[in-house]
């Protein structure tokens, strides 16, 4: 036995040296293989991340467009009262639309 490992001592290392070469390029591999997957999980978090700052800008502006919304449908109204002929009753009604229209432009 003794004898074998000293005549053969060149192979056994560079065979001991070859498993450990392959060893650690499999490990090169999967570390590659998850940076890879990794990059590809950072892309969608961030697509997830603007498609959230999206819907909060949209939920935040509904206000805004309920606001401008009301703005037409009274300044529409108020053109048309403004047309006819008004009794009291429908004056009154103006000034109250008036007053909202006021109100929606401040």
């Amino acid at each position: 036995m003794k004898g074998f490992l000293i005549k053969y001592k060149f192979y056994i290392v560079l065979g001991l040296l070859a498993i450990v070469f392959f060893r650690s390029c499999g490990k090169s591999r999967s570390i590659y293989t998850l940076e890879v997957e990794n990059s590809t999980n950072i892309e969608v978090v961030d697509s997830l991340n603007n498609v959230i700052k999206d819907q909060s800008d949209k939920l935040d502006s509904i206000p805004e467009i309920l606001r401008t919304e009301k703005l037409s449908i009274y300044l529409s109204l108020d053109d048309t009262i403004s047309r006819v002929d008004r009794t009291p009753q429908l004056m009154g009604f103006h000034a109250i639309i008036k007053d909202r229209i006021k109100n929606l432009q401040k």
